[in-house]
């Protein structure tokens, strides 16, 4: 998913500088706006947990801001043989704008991410210490939780001369904590297939729990509203 965010991004940002170029500010080249709805198109490009996100900001003053963005996931290559995917995103943050002209930001942002995948699969049963008695190969339900904090920069690049419609480009770190494992299935186990290999031993438990960095980076297409 990084990879084809980083492929993305030189294309993104030369489009974006295109557009600004055509479209100079004649007033003022500070954005006065306080409410805006965006989009972020990627997060349907996502293998992983594809998810349509939307969200807004509410802008307090020229320096601060509160964001939201909530996603639902439907379709996932997380688990091999998924039958069906479900799940939500959301991620509240506090922004706070910095330059003469406030046009570009920092975010500070919480994540929650659940995603419940029906899985027909091998799953381990009678589990002791990691060591299964037998296999069956059988539906069930596996469960990720994922809970995190971001710390992120970005800018904008204006599409429109009026500023109403722009791009936002955004990268940072993070740290997640994930849980998973099968759902309601006593004494039985399916590792993460995106565990670190550090962690092995705890992938052999129910729920696993892993503590990983994350280096998330978007693009949003924002419109303001007023």
């Amino acid at each position: 998913m990084i990879r084809i965010c980083l492929l993305c991004l030189p294309l993104l940002l030369a489009a974006g500088a295109a557009y600004a170029q055509l479209y100079p500010s004649k007033v003022t080249r500070m954005d006065t706006g306080k409410v805006y709805l965006r989009l972020q198109p990627i997060g349907l490009a996502d293998l992983l947990d594809g998810n349509f996100t939307v969200g807004g900001e509410y802008r307090f003053n020229k320096t601060w801001s509160a964001t939201l963005d909530a996603g639902f996931i439907f379709y996932s290559k997380y688990m091999g043989y998924t039958e069906k995917t479900t799940g939500i995103l959301l991620r509240p943050g506090i922004r706070k704008y910095a330059g003469k002209y406030k046009d570009y930001f920092f975010d500070l942002q919480l994540h929650y991410k659940e995603v419940m995948y029906r899985v027909y699969d091998w799953i381990d049963r009678g589990v002791v210490n990691g060591a299964p008695a037998y296999q069956e190969l059988t539906t069930f339900r596996y469960r990720k939780q994922v809970y995190g904090v971001h710390l992120m920069a970005g800018g904008r690049e204006f599409l429109t001369k009026d500023h109403r419609l722009f791009l936002e480009i955004v990268a940072g770190i993070g740290i997640h904590y994930k849980v998973t494992g099968a759902y309601h299935e006593g004494n039985s186990l399916v590792e993460d297939p995106f565990a670190l290999v550090i962690n092995r031993n705890n992938n052999l438990k129910t729920p696993a729990r892993t503590v990983m960095p994350a280096l998330p980076l978007t693009v949003r297409v924002v419109y303001k509203l007023r």
